[in-house]
């Protein structure tokens, strides 16, 4: 199935922008965050229920960081982390895509980073098990104080704490690294384009990706594909650009 995506559609009512995109989308990945968020629960539940809509639920990430190398605010991020898994189980939603954290100013030179988040990719596990959820754990981009980036980071975070993966094809091409990660077994893949050098989330086609490379590569791949883009109308463009594509296929 396609799916729409664009995390700042949660400044605006769930329900707004559910009749906005589903009149080109069966599906969207929303961000649990602001109007979109467990807070908003109850007018999330009421929008659904009125329509066919499928959905998946991407976790918080704004001011949360679950490799800080300050506790309190680890705790408070992993538990950010974890509403959003009630907020799917409420939904009867079994898969969430987590974003790994960030590196804090001195958090190199600290060199705790790594095991600050391990810690908390363990916590987060046992929460999404005890809940019968499957958290998909994504790569990130190059050029961000973020962990996750390079292909044995996630490998390394996966294997550890028993996650899926959720394969971000447009950050994976940043980090000269969509090769590799091709040869990962993702249960979510977000899609978007960029020129190789920065993270810009252009439609499908308007970068340097070879999309038909990448479809031929995931041939296998069962899952939902979710289109990242800066806006609705970008969004129908990257639709229409992957439908023509996977017709062939």
């Amino acid at each position: 199935m396609l799916m729409a995506s664009n995390p700042l559609f949660c400044f605006h009512p769930f329900e707004d922008i559910m009749e906005k995109i589903q009149a080109d989308f069966q599906g969207w990945e929303f961000l649990a965050e602001k109007e979109h968020g467990w807070n908003n629960r109850d007018k999330i539940v009421d929008a659904l229920s009125t329509s066919d809509m499928v959905i998946q639920v991407h976790a918080p990430f704004n001011d949360i960081n679950i490799s800080s190398m300050n506790t309190q605010i680890r705790k408070a991020s992993i538990k950010e982390v974890v509403k959003s898994f009630d907020l799917a189980v409420l939904l009867d939603v079994g898969m969430i895509t987590v974003h790994p954290g960030l590196y804090s100013p001195l958090a190199k030179a600290w060199g705790g980073t790594t095991k600050s988040l391990l810690e908390s990719l363990d916590i987060i596990s046992d929460e999404a098990e005890e809940r019968n959820i499957k958290v998909a754990l994504e790569n990130m981009p190059a050029g961000f104080p973020t962990t996750g980036v390079y292909p044995d980071e996630i490998a390394s975070f996966i294997e550890s704490s028993d996650l899926g993966f959720c394969l971000d094809v447009g950050h994976a091409f940043t980090a000269g690294a969509l090769d590799e990660f091709l040869t990962f077994d993702p249960i979510n893949v977000h899609l978007h384009d960029n020129d190789g050098s920065q993270d810009l989330h252009l439609s499908l086609g308007d970068g340097k990706i070879d999309f038909e490379m990448v479809l031929d590569r995931l041939e296998d791949y069962g899952g939902n594909w979710v289109i990242e883009g800066r806006s609705l109308d970008k969004l129908k463009l990257s639709k229409e650009y992957l439908i023509d594509r996977l017709s062939t296929k």
